[in-house]
């Protein structure tokens, strides 16, 4: 049987249309995350374990009395931060130094361990349906500053913010695989290579900011609340169907 011109015209049509609209730019673009561990970051041991190369680079966060390494993915990356007796802390950021300090031992202060980064993109909006704050430190590119989505009145909650650094995570990981001494701790022995998507699990609704509600609601990424911090990171899509829980070391769980 024929199919009636109009109908196959329509049906073109709409293929075509589906073919030619333009992919919708998020409002806000996948960074890194991070967890505070205790100082040295001796719990970098678990990832090593579980197949990760950790950067030589040593990042130190001046003014705010922290340290980090970090494993390195093509298109971001997994920080471990720590407080470091060696780095200054500024006299306006004692409050931050002192945070830091409190989720190193987050099985004891109830302290969120976890953080999520994001990084702007054309579409990110001047402003947001609910309060954030800004903070600059020494360490931070000349004129920038993190906002922060998590409100300062519940310092316990998990940490989520926009990135400080003018080109975005991906960018600086593409920059960073090429240089010669780094390129091979992209490399990692058990062959995970991108960053596909983090959810965060938290022991309760309080401990998740209002501003989750509105990442979840723009797909960005999803919260869920369980029996304690998780944060659960997924590479490549999974497709090598692995999974490492990473846990009591660190309250991490990959799929790669």
């Amino acid at each position: 049987m024929t199919k009636p011109l109009t109908l196959l015209l329509s049906v073109i049509c709409i293929g075509a249309a589906a073919k030619e609209a333009p992919a919708k730019t998020p409002l806000l673009q996948q960074s890194h995350a991070w967890l505070v561990v205790s100082p040295g970051a001796p719990e970098r041991t678990a990832l090593e374990d579980a197949g990760f190369l950790i950067s030589p680079i040593l990042s130190r966060h001046d003014g705010q009395g922290t340290a980090s390494i970090s494993v390195e993915f093509n298109n971001g990356y997994l920080e471990l931060m720590y407080p470091d007796s060696t780095v200054s802390v500024a006299p306006n950021l004692q409050a931050a130094a002192e945070k830091f300090r409190l989720k190193s031992r987050w099985r004891e202060s109830g302290y969120s361990p976890i953080g999520i980064v994001f990084d702007r993109t054309p579409a990110t909006p001047d402003s947001f349906p609910f309060p954030t704050w800004k903070v600059t430190a020494d360490w931070m590119d000349k004129g920038t500053f993190i906002e922060i989505f998590t409100p300062k009145e519940t310092p316990k909650a998990l940490s989520i913010s926009i990135s400080s650094h003018a080109r975005s995570a991906k960018e600086e990981s593409v920059a960073l695989s090429k240089d010669p001494k780094m390129k091979e701790f992209f490399l990692h022995p058990n062959g995970a290579r991108n960053i596909s998507a983090f959810k965060v699990i938290a022991p309760s609704a309080e401990a998740l900011p209002p501003a989750a509600s509105y990442i979840q609601d723009q797909g960005l990424m999803t919260f869920e609340v369980g029996d304690g911090w998780i944060l659960d990171m997924t590479l490549d899509a999974g497709k090598q169907k692995v999974t490492k829980d990473l846990r009591p070391t660190l309250p991490l769980v990959v799929h790669y």
